[in-house]
């Protein structure tokens, strides 16, 4: 289960499940800004976060997660569209946890359509790990059962070993009282919060989760993707003040553009810069 998404009901109708595998988007992102100590582990958590937000959106809709704490100061976002494609930043490169205090800050949820937003949610994280964090959230804004769990494993060389996870939510009940079928899920699905990373891929694959079947509905391959590129950094550059690119012309004779998700540079030659100047200048001449 490779960097997929896959969604699924177990039981006859008893429970919806999504499980995420996005090692090698998290090895990405650690790789894309030079991510060191806690800094990895907190980065693949929250796009495993991230990519659960994402889980039931479809079309042209996308979630973004964002994270900012202030203990320790650090900076997360990531962007997931309902075909697989994510992006993802962490700021600053190095960060230490204390496993005493956790995290302090909050979390935005964001989804929406091409120019329109759908749903906005905040939560907030107080001295506990993003997981318990997300846990609340899902449980807040989705009202129902829900057992979570995400696996992280760090190497001995700092890459990301693993980035999985699993959310099972309990829907409604049509044979029994809600309490009982409340009780029931817990029961049944309650230690799938203490499952191996491998444990998880197994049940998955195997079709079975806690002696329930999983039918399997969809299969989603989730991989880096950004909207980065030439022709956006030149839409980027046309939008900015005439006064600003002849500033750059003047002093640099080019532009270069970072993308904040890849850390690919893109330069704008003098000449391009030029033409951009003469398009954005009004023509006294008829």
């Amino acid at each position: 289960m490779a960097d997929r998404l896959v969604r699924g009901i177990l039981g006859d109708g008893v429970a919806r499940l999504f499980a995420i595998d996005v090692t090698g988007i998290a090895e990405q992102t650690r790789q894309f800004h030079k991510l060191k100590k806690d800094a990895v582990p907190l980065a693949a958590e929250a796009i495993v976060a991230s990519v659960f937000m994402a889980g039931q959106i479809k079309g042209e809709e996308r979630v973004s997660l964002q994270m900012q704490c202030n203990r320790p100061q650090c900076a997360f976002i990531a962007d997931v569209d309902a075909s697989g494609g994510v992006r993802a930043r962490f700021t600053p490169e190095t960060v230490f946890l204390s496993d005493k205090t956790g995290l302090d800050g909050m979390f935005l949820a964001i989804k929406s359509l091409p120019g329109k937003e759908l749903y906005r949610g905040v939560t907030s994280i107080e001295q506990e790990s993003i997981i318990n964090a997300l846990n609340r959230h899902i449980g807040a804004s989705a009202q129902v059962d829900n057992i979570l769990n995400i696996q992280v494993g760090i190497s001995e060389d700092g890459s990301v070993e693993h980035a999985v996870g699993i959310l099972i939510e309990r829907l409604p009940s049509k044979e029994v009282a809600e309490l009982e079928a409340s009780a029931e899920f817990v029961v049944t699905f309650d230690p799938v919060r203490e499952m191996a990373p491998q444990d998880i891929v197994s049940a998955v694959n195997g079709g079975v989760v806690q002696g329930v079947t999983l039918e399997v509905l969809e299969r989603t391959d989730v991989t880096w993707r950004c909207s980065c590129g030439p022709q956006r950094v030149e839409a980027i550059l046309l939008s900015l003040p005439v006064e600003e690119l002849t500033a750059m012309l003047k002093e640099d004779g080019q532009a270069e553009v970072i993308c904040h998700f890849c850390n690919v540079a893109y330069t704008v030659s003098g000449e391009k810069l030029q033409q951009m100047v003469v398009a954005k200048t009004p023509d006294a001449i008829h």
